[in-house]
């Protein structure tokens, strides 16, 4: 089963930032209840955004870690190198499954930080604006 079995989706128009926090956190619930009665550690969503709590630290580390995991699988579909004489095809939807992937696993990172997607894009417009200004100002 992969994005091919599901290319009939209609993507609703409206807030998509809000949508996917919005659909992930339906996913975390499902999943903790998996992982809670595999044995593993979760953090419980009163515990999101105690960045103190060593629990949701590790919680935290773990997800960046599974980003990082999703995104070298998406690398790894990339099999064009500098040093190659022949140009293999890219498969385009494996490629962009592993981001989406990373994405997946990026969001529920925000949600156990206790992010919100107005968090997300908050700070976001915040650090563009700073990186804007370095970059006109030569900083």
């Amino acid at each position: 089963m992969n994005v091919k079995d599901f290319e009939h989706i209609q993507i609703p128009d409206g807030d998509m930032l809000g949508m996917i926090f919005t659909a992930q956190a339906v996913l975390i619930e499902r999943y903790h209840n998996i992982e809670k009665g595999r044995g593993a550690i979760v953090v419980e969503p009163q515990n999101y955004g105690k960045l103190d709590n060593r629990f949701l630290q590790w919680r935290l580390k773990d997800l960046a870690f599974r980003c990082i995991e999703e995104l070298t699988e998406a690398t790894n579909t990339l099999k064009n190198k500098p040093w190659k004489q022949s140009e293999v095809p890219t498969d385009a939807v494996h490629f962009y499954e592993e981001v989406a992937d990373a994405l997946h696993f990026f969001i529920e990172f925000c949600i156990t930080a206790g992010m919100s997607a107005e968090d997300l894009a908050r700070v976001y417009h915040r650090k563009h604006a700073v990186n804007q200004f370095r970059v006109e100002s030569k900083y």
